[in-house]
């Protein structure tokens, strides 16, 4: 919503919520026109352009559902929903109403990403021959939403618990390196027996249509991080997504024995530079982390606007889905 208060041209006509307190409290925070616990009734009295649906995910797909068949488009937070047919349902649906269905996958337009997609369609690392995702979080942590004895967290209901959570993030970033998925071999695991995660730790090896990829999740390694690394045929490059920089090592122009040197030269002043970066963004605010998802909202509306193709087509959103449908397969079969 603070993003949407920004964008020139769009108004937030309604927000819903089944807590009257929640609701009328970002009404008065973000400017809302009118709050409502009843979606339904929103969509009849509001008659909204485009909804954004952040609840948990198991209530996706039915509201997903109200949304098209009322007229508007669909951004959906990930997962998009619970299970692989209910998306394609949902597909198939948006496709008949002419409308958009949109699943956030933010860290793809955070800076170190767009420019380390720019690189690979340039040809700056050469032919893209494997990529690895890293997310380590400490979901063992006694203050994470999930781990309150108290209070069951949705998440913990999706297979594979509060991994398949992330997954779609971890999806995302390697399909547009390497393509739609061909095959996949997943390791889940539990190393802390005592916890109410079903898995604390997730290893998946891929083979897509243009590269191989490695995805892992840890709750134990730390601390916490996530990044993305490409190997190409020319050079590799590193998109630390947390702490917002893009490192790069490549073939050069100087005897053999000394391209580590130059690399590492050239890495330490990008990590020096972003460090001070890192340091003034926490201090001045702003979006922080989530860029990527104010840009991508951003990019959304004028895509509506102009009636030209989104940010994301419907054909990435599906493989994307397909990908994690076949990670969370095999997951079962452990």
């Amino acid at each position: 919503m603070a993003c949407l208060a920004s964008l020139p041209g769009v108004r937030m006509v309604g927000v819903c919520d089944l807590s009257r307190v929640l609701a009328e409290s970002a009404v008065d925070r973000f400017g809302v026109e009118n709050w409502f616990t009843d979606h339904k009734q929103m969509l009849r009295e509001a008659r909204p352009d485009v909804v954004h649906i952040t609840t948990p995910p198991a209530s996706h797909f039915r509201l997903a559902q109200d949304c098209l068949n009322a007229g508007a488009h669909v951004f959906l937070e990930k997962p998009a929903t619970v299970h692989f047919a209910e998306f394609n349902a949902l597909k198939a649906l948006a496709e008949e109403k002419g409308k958009r269905l949109i699943e956030d996958y933010n860290y793809l337009f955070n800076e170190p990403v767009r420019r380390l997609l720019d690189q690979v369609s340039a040809g700056e690392l050469g032919e893209v021959v494997h990529v690895e995702v890293h997310l380590c979080l400490n979901i063992l942590d006694k203050d994470y939403p999930a781990m309150d004895p108290n209070i069951h967290n949705p998440v913990l209901d999706l297979t594979g618990g509060v991994i398949a959570d992330f997954l779609p993030h971890l999806a995302s970033l390697a399909y547009f390196f390497c393509g739609p998925v061909r095959s996949v071999r997943t390791l889940w695991d539990k190393r802390t027996l005592s916890s109410p995660l079903p898995y604390d730790e997730l290893r998946a090896v891929l083979r897509g249509a243009r590269a191989t990829a490695e995805l892992v999740f840890s709750a134990h390694s730390q601390p916490d991080a996530f990044r993305l690394t490409v190997f190409g045929s020319l050079g590799r490059a590193t998109a630390d997504i947390f702490e917002n920089r893009l490192t790069k090592a490549a073939q050069r122009d100087v005897p053999k024995p000394l391209i580590p040197l130059f690399n590492a030269l050239e890495e330490a002043k990008i990590i020096r530079r972003s460090a001070w970066q890192l340091l003034w963004r926490k201090l001045s605010g702003g979006p922080g982390a989530y860029e990527g998802l104010w840009l991508l909202i951003q990019r959304v509306y004028e895509s509506i606007a102009a009636e030209t193709a989104s940010p994301i087509s419907p054909e990435d959103i599906f493989e994307v889905n397909r990908l994690i449908d076949e990670i969370k397969k095999e997951g079962n079969r452990v």
